[in-house]
């Protein structure tokens, strides 16, 4: 009986003491982003877009030099910045959809693309901005 009392004491003291030591500390040897994120002033949308993303409803589609886009979700980003969903793709061309984010500049107003930090396609389509 004593046995057993001491095997269970020392599991329950090797618990505890295992829990209560800190985490080794971990630093990244790669960085995770080729590039730094531009900053959102340098992806600015044209200014005929700017009120169109901020009035239309989901679903709204349209065409601006030759790029069809359609409106998708608005959301809060972790920054606090509204931003919004919009599929773009080539109006002569019935490739896929890409998906692109953008997002309002709280002091500006001004909606601009967000940079993608991963990169699905090869493809890139903008607005020509």
């Amino acid at each position: 009986m004593k046995k057993k009392c001491i095997i269970s004491f020392s599991a329950t003291m090797l618990f505890l003491v295992g829990c209560a030591s800190s985490p080794p500390v971990i630093e990244a040897s790669i960085p995770l982003l080729d590039q730094p994120i531009k900053s959102i002033g340098e992806n600015v949308i044209p200014s005929e877009l700017n009120s169109i993303v901020s009035q239309q409803p989901q679903g709204y589609a349209g065409v601006y030099n030759d790029v069809q886009f359609t409106l998708g979700k608005q959301y809060f980003s972790a920054l606090g910045k509204q931003c919004r969903e919009v599929y773009l793709n080539y109006a002569s061309n019935n490739a896929d959809k890409q998906r692109r984010v953008v997002c309002k500049d709280n002091q500006s107003v001004q909606w601009s693309i967000i940079p993608q930090v991963i990169d699905s396609k090869n493809n890139q389509i903008d607005f020509g901005a």
